[in-house]
């Protein structure tokens, strides 16, 4: 092996070290994020039972609270989006018959002439 090979072999592995540097700094940054939302989550749902039930529950009620509240937000999210392409599928439909009918009433026009 040759002082050129080294070297390459030293600025490959540099390259893979960063890269595999910036994967675990994204991954990170998405479990953080995970993280933070599901103690928003907890937050509230702590809060919700302290102002209905006072100190009467435990932390099983607060994390069982918490993920209903995550699912239903969830849900939410889903049927929003499935909302949202219902809606740009039907105004598609809705030009196409449009311009289905506008063809019509051309041809029609032009055979009575």
């Amino acid at each position: 092996m040759n002082l050129l090979d080294v070297y390459d072999n030293m600025v490959k592995s540099a390259e893979d070290e960063a890269v595999s540097e910036e994967a675990n700094a994204e991954e990170e940054a998405a479990i953080n994020e995970r993280v933070e939302v599901l103690a928003k989550y907890a937050a509230a749902a702590d809060q919700l039972l302290t102002d209905e039930y006072g100190k009467d529950y435990g932390e099983e009620d607060v994390e069982k609270l918490a993920s209903m509240m995550l699912q239903h937000d969830v849900e939410q999210e889903e049927v929003m989006e499935k909302v949202a392409e219902l809606d740009q599928a039907g105004r598609i439909m809705a030009r196409a018959f449009k311009d289905e009918l506008e063809r019509n009433a051309e041809v029609e026009d032009s055979e009575k002439e």
